[in-house]
């Protein structure tokens, strides 16, 4: 029985977000370019197969799915260890120093 190229895709893709991950873990910064492009690619390929086809692809599939959970949290981590939990702009940091809630007029357009 020979493995439809699709298992060797996805696995590919899996095994790339979790090198980034590791990357992002290590505080390097990762180009994730044409990532939804990829996946949505994969995902309409599997769905575009035969149903009794397209079951085989499921822990492929599961597989992907944690991996883009674990890549997401992983990103979330650092920008919260980045923003260190402060407000987002100079405006919004020098209102919680005076204690006055910055307002969305406050914001430049």
């Amino acid at each position: 029985m020979t493995t439809h190229p699709l298992h060797a895709d996805l696995a590919a893709v899996a095994a790339a977000l979790a090198e980034a991950g590791a990357q992002a873990e290590a505080g390097a910064a990762i180009d994730l370019a044409g990532l939804d492009a990829s996946v949505a690619d994969l995902c309409a390929a599997v769905e575009a197969l035969p149903r009794g086809e397209g079951r085989a692809f499921r822990d492929d599939l599961l597989a992907l799915l944690a991996a883009l959970d674990r890549l997401a949290a992983t990103l979330t981590r650092q920008r919260e260890l980045i923003e260190g939990g402060e407000p987002h702009s100079a405006r919004q940091r020098a209102a919680a120093v005076y204690r006055r809630p910055a307002t969305a007029a406050d914001e430049p357009s």
